[in-house]
């Protein structure tokens, strides 16, 4: 089932089957915002109070996009033969998680396929005046949200309108409660080595080994994690990180373009842990390594570029 809904004033949506109800607002940056397990009865995201508090904070909660993701230092880069100057808007005077953290998307379809509940909704930059300032390119994004037994997928299409190359990076903020029980809960992820990073949490420009943190590769325990850690995924190993509780595991993948892994527990763990799959790592466009391992991509004038991130419920009794 699909349904229109009031969410104290702004139009949302839910997509809701017997495993999962999930909640997506369009107009606010097309987060998902909720997702209600029906096996556990409980809420597997931190949920605003309110879309004003979304809004007002919108990497903050639920499953923000991020484009691109992370720092950029002074807001400024140079790729393709061209500068860009992105707005300072981190206290340590850095650009930080890009353009699409609150923009209204327009709902382009929704319907159900082959037993999947889907919602497709789109986003033109090239109508949006503050971010042809910072980015002129017109690109045009199309997410699908795609619902199917206990398994959330987010489907991305962008395609280049433009006649010049346009830098892309993009990723995603996602906030899992740990229900303030980190002692409960474990994560494992693929991972090669850690960015080191300078004060600002830029990347210095060389990745180190893992060290205290090399469990992560076999299941890290979350209590007294105190993580804001930017890891290299390497060649050869998936997107993935699985999140083990008492009585539940969520597996979060991305596709082979997704290069980065942010970890972040916003202090000690304690009421949730945020996984940010990256497509280039914290500032990659002023990195001096190759684009495999920082992840710098563009998009070609009239090319296309498909991203999946998927989340999937399997429940331990």
């Amino acid at each position: 089932m699909i349904q229109r809904i009031d969410w104290q004033g702004t139009p949302a949506y839910t997509l809701e089957n017997d495993h999962l109800i999930v909640s997506v607002c369009p107009a606010i940056g097309n987060n998902v915002y909720s997702i209600w397990d029906k096996t556990l009865q409980r809420e597997l995201l931190r949920v605003p109070a309110s879309p004003s508090d979304m809004a007002d904070a919108p990497v903050q909660y639920g499953t923000p996009i991020l484009m691109p993701p992370n720092r950029i230092r002074a807001g400024r880069f140079e790729l393709n033969g061209q500068t860009y100057q992105f707005d300072i808007n981190h206290a340590t005077g850095h650009h930080i998680h890009g353009m699409l953290r609150s923009q209204p998307w327009s709902v382009v379809q929704t319907g159900e396929k082959d037993g999947a509940l889907f919602i497709t909704s789109s986003i033109d930059l090239s109508g949006d005046a503050n971010v042809q300032r910072q980015y002129p390119h017109a690109l045009e994004l199309e997410v699908t949200y795609v619902l199917q037994g206990a398994a959330l997928s987010h489907r991305l299409n962008v395609r280049n309108k433009g006649s010049q190359p346009a830098p892309f990076g993009y990723g995603l903020h996602t906030w899992f409660l740990l229900n303030g029980e980190p002692d409960k809960w474990t994560l494992q992820v693929p991972v090669s080595g850690i960015w080191e990073l300078d004060a600002d949490n830029i990347p210095l420009g060389h990745i180190a080994p893992l060290g205290s943190l090399s469990a992560i590769t076999e299941g890290l325990r979350l209590e007294g994690q105190n993580l804001d850690t930017v890891f290299q995924i390497g060649s050869g190993s998936p997107c993935l990180a699985v999140l083990s509780g008492e009585d539940l595991e969520l597996r979060y993948s991305g596709s082979s373009a997704f290069k980065q892994w942010v970890i972040y527990t916003k202090g000690e763990a304690h009421d949730f842990v945020c996984l940010e799959p990256y497509t280039w790592v914290t500032n990659a466009p002023n990195i001096d390594l190759p684009a495999d391992v920082t992840g710098v991509q563009s998009i070609a004038p009239g090319a296309a570029l498909e991203l999946e991130v998927k989340l999937e419920l399997s429940y331990k009794s």
